[in-house]
C-alpha cells in the first residue's frame, strides 16, 4: 500500500470540471457558460508538471468505467496516449490485476474532457491505478493514485430495477419548461414523461440527472446536448428524460428523485431497458463519441 499515494486535490477536481459536483451544497455557484468561465486558480505547485486526476466519485466491485483527467502545468492535456494498470494494494505489496488503454473523449467538453479506461475489480478495499501518459514533446511519465472500491453501489445499481420515481413534467407546470429545467436551450421533449411512466412503458429509457445552468463543472450542458441529439433521432423508439437537480432555483432544494436514487453528485446518465432494469450508468462528463456506440448497442442497433 505504501507504493501508492493520493495526489488529488478537491479544488483541482471541481475547478477543472473533471468530476460531477456534489448536491450536498446549499447554494450553487453563480451560473456560467463555457464562453465566460474562467480557468481555475491553482497554486504554483499545482501548476507544475503532470497531474493525473480521478474523474468519478465511486468505484465498485465488478466492471467499471474509469475516467481520469490529465493536466500539465495547470492545463488540460488532450492529445496523449494513456495506459492504465490496476493494482490490489490491500496487502504488503501491490498486486497487478488488469490493465487498459484509456482513449481521450473530448468533443464539446473542452478542458473537462477525460480519458476513459475499463477496470475489472474483484474485491472491495484499497486499490491503486498507475497511469502512464505519453504526450508529444514529453518523455513518457507515470503517476500513481490510490482509490477505494465499494462492495455495493449506494445508488440503484446496474442490474437492479430503476426506481419508479415521479417527477414533474410539462403537464404539471402548465407547459412552463423554465420551472423544471435550468437549461437555456429548448428541450421540451425531455420533460414530457415522469420516470415512473417511462420505466413502465415497455420502451427503453435514457435518464439524465443534471442542472445545466447551476452545475459547478463544465459537463452538465454538454451532457444535455448529447442526450438532446439522441432524442432528436430516436424519440419514437426510446424515452428520454432530463431530471433537473433542483426543484427551486432560489432555495436550491434538491429534487426528490436525487434522494430516491441516492445520487450525491451530478451529472449522471442512466440507461434503463424495456423491462425497467438499469443496464448502464455514467458519472460526470460524456461525449457523443463515447455514448453513441453504447447507446446503439443498448437499443439493439
Amino acid at each position: 500500500m505504501r507504493s501508492f499515494s493520493f495526489v488529488i486535490v478537491l479544488m483541482t477536481l471541481s475547478g477543472l470540471g473533471l468530476i460531477g459536483c456534489s448536491t450536498n451544497q446549499q447554494t450553487p455557484a453563480q451560473p456560467t457558460t463555457p464562453a465566460t468561465q474562467s480557468q481555475p486558480t491553482l497554486s504554483a505547485e499545482q501548476n507544475q508538471g503532470l497531474q493525473v486526476l480521478l474523474a468519478n466519485s465511486r468505484n465498485l466491485v465488478g466492471e467499471n468505467r474509469f475516467p481520469i483527467g490529465v493536466i500539465r502545468n495547470g492545463k488540460s492535456v488532450q492529445n496523449a496516449q494513456v495506459h492504465l494498470r490496476f493494482f490490489d494494494i490491500n496487502g504488503d505489496e501491490p498486486v497487478l490485476k488488469n490493465e487498459s488503454n484509456a482513449p481521450y473523449y473530448g468533443d464539446n467538453l473542452g478542458a473537462a474532457g477525460v480519458y476513459v479506461g475499463r477496470a475489472t475489480i474483484d474485491k472491495a478495499g484499497e486499490w491503486g491505478v498507475e497511469a502512464t501518459v505519453t504526450e508529444p514533446g514529453f518523455a513518457p511519465e507515470s503517476k500513481r493514485i490510490a482509490f477505494t472500491v465499494l462492495e455495493k453501489d449506494p445508488s440503484p445499481a446496474v442490474g437492479a430495477p430503476a426506481p419508479p420515481t415521479k417527477i414533474q413534467t410539462l403537464n404539471d407546470v402548465n407547459g412552463d419548461r423554465t420551472k423544471i429545467c435550468s437549461g437555456l436551450e429548448e428541450e421540451r421533449e425531455l420533460h414530457r414523461l415522469s420516470i415512473d411512466q417511462a420505466v413502465a412503458s415497455g420502451k427503453p429509457t435514457v435518464i439524465l440527472f443534471a442542472t445545466p445552468r447551476f452545475c459547478h463543472t463544465r459537463t452538465c450542458g454538454p451532457n444535455l446536448q448529447v442526450v438532446q441529439s439522441l432524442a432528436q433521432n430516436y424519440n419514437e423508439r426510446v424515452n428520454f428524460i432530463h431530471v433537473e437537480v433542483y426543484k427551486n432555483f432560489e432555495t436550491f432544494e434538491v429534487v426528490d428523485a436525487m434522494r430516491e436514487w441516492n445520487l450525491e453528485t451530478e451529472p449522471w446518465l442512466v440507461f434503463v431497458d424495456a423491462n425497467g432494469k438499469i443496464v448502464r450508468k455514467y458519472e460526470g462528463g460524456i461525449t457523443s463519441k463515447e455514448i453513441v456506440p453504447d447507446f446503439v448497442s443498448f437499443i439493439g442497433g
